[in-house]
């Protein structure tokens, strides 16, 4: 089977709401599109994405979900799109490699950050998104003053890098589609059930217009 888009999610409670099936093609923005769960972390989101791709053959991948914020200007509930992720929690530099950088089958390097396909959307946020197999916690963010000041990260997720890895592997474009549901000060929605429905219900509409941004501007022949 071949779908146009792929849209994946570590949780289903992350990407129920955002499609009205999944494992089934649904059309949007007149592209036919699949939805399906890949698992929370590097290596689950990565081994399920790259059996995806094997299965569907998609032309572009959009990761949505939720993340925490480390610029202290984004507020729960704000929508945003990845330009690049960066793999923070790799790090060789003692061996000469670039923060989030490692060592490949091959011989050569991954390279540390990943860009990402990021249309303008109205109400969505740019951001560089970092990756970590790691609960981005307020206590950790302050300990580690560098992932602002050297890495320029603006949030954090668990998948980001690894999904965009999966795709860089096989030269298909990825978004990052995220809501905020951990602000940096460490502020996390008081009715998490009321977050779920309205961050679902925002991710839909920026999905929608991710799809239907001019195909000129887009990596992909979509």
């Amino acid at each position: 089977m071949s779908i146009d888009v792929l849209v994946v999610a570590p949780l289903r409670h992350e990407l129920e709401g955002v499609l009205t099936k999944l494992d089934e093609p649904v059309i949007i923005a007149s592209k036919r599109v699949l939805g399906t769960i890949i698992g929370v972390g590097k290596i689950a989101s990565g081994v399920t994405l790259a059996r995806a791709i094997a299965r569907y053959n998609p032309a572009l991948v959009v990761l949505v979900g939720y993340c925490g914020a480390l610029d202290e200007h984004l507020a729960l509930g704000d929508v945003v799109c990845a330009t690049r992720v960066v793999q923070y929690d790799l790090d060789l530099r003692a061996f000469g490699l670039d923060w989030g950088s490692t060592f490949l089958w091959d011989g050569s390097y991954a390279p540390q950050s990943l860009p990402l396909y990021h249309p303008a959307i109205d109400g969505v946020k740019p951001v560089v998104m970092g990756t970590a197999d790691r609960f981005l916690l307020r206590s950790y963010r302050d300990e580690h003053p560098e992932l602002r000041e050297v890495l320029q990260l603006d949030c954090s997720d668990m998948e980001g890098y690894a999904v965009a890895y999966a795709c860089h592997s096989v030269t298909i474009p990825c978004a990052i589609l995220r809501v905020v549901s951990d602000d940096a000060k460490g502020n996390r929605p008081k009715q998490f059930k009321q977050f779920i429905r309205e961050a679902n219900e925002k991710l839909q509409e920026a999905l929608q217009l991710l799809l239907e941004a001019p195909s000129e501007k887009s990596p992909t022949s979509l």
